[in-house]
């Protein structure tokens, strides 16, 4: 029986994922004996606590731990690194997530609503916070948006000062308006919304406010309720903890192991559609009622009284999108969504959104995310 050390916060809703992704390899697949060793805990001089002293009794570390990684780098142990400073980490295996890509998802969700004012809130130095804003610019400028016209607020601390609250409302106040906030995870988000009442900041209306990690409680405690990114952490531990097994064994060499962002929860803080045309928000609102049919440009079209033509340039010219690009984002989504959190076998999800057949739907499926939906929900499944 192998023993591993886990450093991992469990006191945020990411850190216990991860343990339940870690869990869900241990069922399953290994006979791992496993001491999960919380930060608070780090500096105790309790026996069996995962001291450096004693790390030799241990075959393998999982770190999901920022402030203890140089120590534990100097053991020659087979570990496995979460989303930590990767040049401080050479040599080791690292499950990181895709920050780039986290940002480039949240510019694209923001354009898609028909903004033109963007603003982000991040740590200048973090490297994933700095990786987030580089893939929220780098789509924007694809869209002609310089980075300099985006509004930027950086944090040099994690705690919440008052006064620091009041002079980010200043700033909130004296950016362009509506505007699309992408902050760099939930908890920035939840300063921001904060931030946004102390101004008189209507939420979504004036400024929607987008979060990173889907932080369940925390998103539906903030009022209005925050929308987020969902990145699977569930997924993260176990893919580590598989790693890690390899390690052991010697099967592989250490590599980074990316981990992509899952899907966008809408929820208040980001319930809005900043289009000032008439016609293109009416063909929204439209899209977003009847999509779950298999609607067609031209239905949309006579919908809202104009020609197919009309609708497809008024689309590319206050979304940058098309009308048939905008349902087929919504129709992925909802198949994603089925296939995270229900049971439901592919061929009742095509016939709940009147595909003419299963594989029609898995065709389609695969061409929007790379995956077939029996490869997503295998990769990407939550645990019940």
């Amino acid at each position: 029986m192998k023993k591993i050390l886990i450093e991992i916060d469990t006191s945020r809703a990411s850190g216990r994922k991860f343990l339940a992704g870690v869990e869900r390899y241990c069922s399953n697949y290994s006979d791992w004996q496993v001491l999960a060793n919380p930060p608070a805990y780090v500096n105790s001089p309790a026996k069996g606590l995962g001291r450096s002293s004693e790390l030799i009794d241990f075959d393998g570390l999982l770190i999901y731990d920022p402030s203890r990684l140089s120590e534990l780098l100097e053991f020659s142990l087979p570990k496995v690194i979460l989303d930590t400073q990767i040049e401080y980490a050479k040599g080791e295996s690292t499950i990181a997530v895709n920050s780039f890509e986290v940002g480039r998802i949240a510019a694209e969700y923001f354009i898609g609503k028909g903004f033109h004012n963007f603003a982000y809130c991040g740590f200048p130095n973090l490297p994933w916070s700095g990786k987030r804003f580089e893939g929220f610019c780098k789509i924007l400028a694809d869209k002609g948006i310089a980075q300099t016209s985006v509004g930027l607020k950086e944090f040099h601390h994690f705690q919440i000062f008052y006064e620091e609250i009041k002079e980010t409302a200043k700033w909130l106040a004296d950016i362009p308006k509506p505007v699309g906030i992408f902050t760099c995870n939930d908890d920035r988000a939840v300063y921001i919304l904060e931030a946004c009442k102390i101004a008189g900041i209507e939420v979504p209306e004036q400024a929607a406010v987008l979060g990173v990690d889907n932080d369940e409680l925390v998103c539906r405690l903030s009022s209005p309720s925050l929308s987020s990114i969902e990145l699977n952490f569930e997924n993260a531990g176990f893919k580590a903890a598989e790693h890690l097994e390899e390690l052991i064994e010697n099967k592989v060499n250490p590599r980074i192991i990316n981990i992509n962002p899952v899907q966008i929860i809408e929820r208040q803080s980001t319930n809005v559609f900043a289009v000032e045309n008439p016609i293109v928000q009416k063909a929204l609102i439209y899209i977003r009622h009847i999509f779950k049919k298999p609607i067609t440009v031209q239905d949309v079209a006579e919908h809202c009284c104009t020609s197919r033509r009309t609708i497809e340039r008024l689309f590319r010219k206050h979304i940058s999108k098309s009308v048939k690009s905008e349902i087929r984002k919504l129709r992925i989504e909802l198949i994603k969504n089925k296939l995270l959190n229900t049971d439901l076998p592919a061929y009742q999800i095509a016939n709940d959104l009147e595909f003419c057949e299963p594989d029609h739907l898995s065709r389609y499926f695969k061409k929007a995310t790379g995956e077939t939906p029996a490869q997503f929900r295998k990769n990407n499944k939550k645990l019940s």
